[in-house]
């Protein structure tokens, strides 16, 4: 009996070392439940952080691909820039004078043609119709154009001019007000003898080379 009580009292110590009282347990609990809430809050920010990345690399992504976008944009605007700048150097001359300046914007010769034609008097001979528009303001007194013949190759060969608007008696177009068009008759057309024979119709140019302004 002696024998059995030893031997119990000798386990009990291994015990009570196993055991744990109830406050500690509640402590470790506690202590695992604030350590679950901030492991969560710590994942909770990581999910907020890597959507704040992913937003501000698209965000980044977008931005290049504006800054792309505005790049081409403003090459484009440059190279329309640079040819109306071209274009207004050429067609605008700072020494030019009024009238050709008005030639060379609102004056406009369209339906040009330049070819053999049948001539009641003289048979075949080169022939060239055209019309003129008056887009300006002023009425046009006198108009001149002259027709460059060349030989296909841009070499010219001979050169006429006429008169479609002057103020004389003889003069179908003594005038040529704002907005209206000078054109021939449809039987008619103006000729010329200084061509040579080997000329091929459609070989010409034609350019408006001076105008007088009716006095007002």
């Amino acid at each position: 009996m002696f024998k059995k009580l030893s031997i119990i009292v000798c386990i009990i110590p291994f015990l009570l070392v196993g055991c744990v009282s109830q406050s500690d347990y509640d402590t470790l609990e506690k202590e695992k439940g604030e350590l679950s809430d901030q492991l969560s809050a710590v994942v909770a920010d990581l999910d907020s952080n890597k959507k704040k990345l992913d937003e501000q690399a698209k965000q980044l992504v977008e931005l290049e691909q504006l800054h792309s976008e505005n790049e081409q944009l403003k090459q484009k605007l440059d190279l329309y820039r640079s040819e109306v700048n071209s274009k207004a150097e050429q067609g605008s001359n700072y020494n030019s004078t009024v009238e050709e300046e008005y030639i060379n914007n609102l004056l406009e010769v369209y339906d040009f043609k330049a070819a053999w034609m049948n001539s009641l008097l003289d048979g075949k001979v080169p022939g060239v119709v055209f019309k003129i528009k008056n887009k300006g303001q002023k009425t046009i007194s006198e108009i001149e154009v002259t027709v460059y013949f060349n030989d296909g190759k841009g070499n010219n060969i001979a050169e006429e001019s006429y008169h479609p608007v002057y103020d004389s008696i003889t003069s179908d177009y003594k005038e040529l007000k704002p907005n209206y068009t000078f054109q021939l008759e449809s039987d008619r057309f103006y000729s010329t003898k200084t061509v040579p024979e080997e000329w091929k119709s459609g070989n010409a140019t034609i350019e408006i080379t001076n105008i007088k302004f009716k006095e007002e």
